[in-house]
C-alpha cells in the first residue's frame, strides 16, 4: 500500500470563518499509536504546526502520535494499515437498518390497502427519530452487551407500528416506551422484536464475515497484494467476533 501524504485542515485566520488545507510531509515520519498522549496545535504566530508530547521518552525512543480513535475500515483506507488490538473497531448496523427500511416499505408497497401503514407512515417515523438526533450512528462493540439507545429507540418505533399499532399507536408507545412508561407492558412485544432483529442481523453479519475471511484466505497466493490480503483479514475477523458477540447476548 502506497504511503499518503499528510494533509491537514487547520484553521487560520479569521478564526472560523475558512478551512485551510496544508500539506505536511515531514508529519509522516511519525507512526500512529492509540496510547500516544501529544498535544497538536497550530501556532499563528510562529506559523507552524506544533506536536508536543505529553509523557516522557528515553534516547532512542520512538515518538508516536495517534491519527485519531477510528476504526480499522477508516484506518485501511485513510492511512493504509490496520490494527489487530485496535481498541475503536465498532459493527456500524447503518446499512442493515437502512437496507431493512427500503425492504418494508418495498414489502408495504406490494401489499397496499392490506398493510397495517404505509410507506409515507415509514417516511414520517424515520423523519421523528431523526427530529431526536438519534437517527444514524448504529454501532456496536466488544465493549459493551447493550445494543446503542439510538438503535433500540429507531427499530422499536418502526416495528411497533408494523406490529398493527398505527402511525399514532406507534408514537405513543414509542413515547412511553422512551420514558419508562410502559404501562401494562403493551411495549414488551416490539421490545422483544426489537432485540430479535439486532441479534438476527448479527447472526447473518457473523456468517458473512466467515464466509469472507475464509475466501481472503484462499487468495493469499493470488496477485492481489498480500498485505492488503492481511489488513482484509483483520478487518473482518474483528466484524465476526463483534457480531457474533452481540447475537449471543
Amino acid at each position: 500500500m502506497p504511503p499518503k501524504a499528510s494533509c491537514l485542515d487547520m484553521l487560520l485566520l479569521p478564526i472560523g470563518k475558512r478551512d485551510n488545507i496544508a500539506l505536511a510531509p515531514v508529519l509522516d515520519l511519525l507512526n500512529h499509536s492509540y496510547q500516544a498522549s501529544v498535544s497538536t496545535y497550530f501556532d499563528a504566530k510562529c506559523r507552524r504546526f506544533v506536536i508536543k508530547t505529553l509523557r516522557p521518552y528515553h534516547k532512542g525512543d520512538e515518538v508516536f502520535i495517534s491519527y485519531g480513535p477510528h476504526d480499522n475500515g477508516f484506518m485501511l483506507a485513510e492511512y493504509g494499515f490496520v490494527l489487530p488490538d485496535n481498541p475503536y473497531c465498532v459493527l456500524s448496523l447503518d446499512h442493515a437498518v437502512e437496507s431493512w427500511i427500503r425492504a418494508i416499505k418495498s414489502k408495504l408497497d406490494a401489499l397496499r390497502a392490506r398493510a397495517p401503514i404505509t410507506t409515507e407512515n415509514i417516511d414520517t417515523l424515520v423523519a421523528l427519530v431523526k427530529q431526536h438526533g438519534l437517527w444514524g450512528d448504529f454501532a456496536l462493540s466488544l465493549d459493551t452487551t447493550e445494543p446503542p439507545y439510538r438503535l433500540q429507540a429507531t427499530l422499536y418505533l418502526i416495528l411497533a407500528a408494523m406490529q398493527g399499532s398505527g402511525l399514532k399507536g406507534a408514537v405513543s408507545r414509542w413515547e412511553c416506551w422512551r420514558h419508562g412508561k410502559d404501562i401494562n407492558g403493551v411495549g414488551a412485544k416490539a421490545e422483544a422484536a426489537t432485540l430479535c432483529w439486532i441479534k438476527q442481523t448479527c447472526t447473518d453479519i457473523a456468517l458473512h464475515a466467515q464466509q469472507m475471511s475464509s475466501t481472503i484466505q484462499t487468495t493469499e497466493s493470488s496477485p492481489i497484494d498480500p498485505f492488503l490480503v492481511h489488513c482484509l483479514g483483520i478487518i473482518w475477523s474483528k466484524i465476526d467476533a463483534i457480531a457474533r458477540h452481540h447475537s449471543r447476548n
